[in-house]
């Protein structure tokens, strides 16, 4: 029970790898409250990541309901725009663009901005945690790749900012088995397109949830305590090999 009692929020956490956190972090004890687009249960609440007012409103609800905040996950993202897909940043749309970055970057700006103002209030020493991505340190992943390096450079100027008070660290996971990727594929390559991405990973297979939630377990506890504007890469050797460590 290494959450026992913790009252956490997270973005996104109602499928794929925040749905992955929320449940380990609520086996270990922590009482979780999560935003989405949709969703339902008593610690649902409803928001969107791109929208100031909505994003603010939802975390302002999830406080009251909690009567607090000790750690927020910032996990809402997205791949690519649905109609853009990875295309290259010469023959993007600039309003494909912007969606990945409001998603993925300024989405954890809102989040980290207004739940850390509740966490400073409160007088509460918690934790921030932010999914960036192998892409944050390798340039093949368009826009993607440019937002998830935003994120880790954000992640570090926060916790610059709230130390020595609240920890602020991000993930950054290998190609994990999700919805999202199954959606990459199928517009890349199919099979052939996963098989060569798994053939990257000296450790031989993708990441899954699982292993992403550990990874924040490790950092949102008490094991991870000497942890602040750091980057964790669970990626079976990925960024080690390809990615300059």
């Amino acid at each position: 029970m290494k959450l026992e009692g913790k009252k956490v929020v997270i973005t996104g956490g109602a499928k794929g790898i925040g749905e992955a956190i929320g449940s380990m972090f609520t086996d270990e004890g922590a009482i979780v409250a999560v935003i989405d687009l949709a969703g339902s249960g008593p610690m649902f609440f409803e928001g969107d990541v791109t929208s100031p007012e909505s994003i603010r409103a939802a975390i302002d609800a999830a406080h009251a309901a909690l009567g607090g905040i000790d750690i927020v996950v910032a996990s809402a993202g997205v791949s690519a725009h649905p109609e853009s897909g990875f295309r290259s940043l010469l023959d993007l749309e600039p309003e494909h663009y912007d969606f990945v970055q409001n998603i993925n970057t300024r989405g954890v700006f809102l989040t980290f901005q207004r739940a850390g103002k509740h966490m400073v209030a409160d007088g509460n020493k918690g934790v921030m945690l932010s999914l960036a991505s192998i892409a944050s340190k390798r340039a093949t992943a368009g826009a993607y790749a440019v937002s998830k390096a935003a994120v880790w450079m954000l992640t570090r100027c926060f916790a610059a900012e709230l130390a020595p008070d609240i920890r602020v660290n991000a993930i950054g996971p290998v190609y994990v088995a999700t919805d999202m990727i199954t959606d990459i594929a199928s517009k890349s390559g199919g099979d052939t397109w996963l098989a060569d991405r798994t053939a990257q990973i000296p450790l031989g297979r993708l990441g899954t949830p699982l292993d992403v939630a550990k990874a924040a377990l490790f950092l949102c506890s008490d094991d991870g305590e000497f942890f602040t504007g750091s980057i964790l890469h669970p990626d079976g050797g990925y960024t080690s090999a390809f990615a300059g460590g």
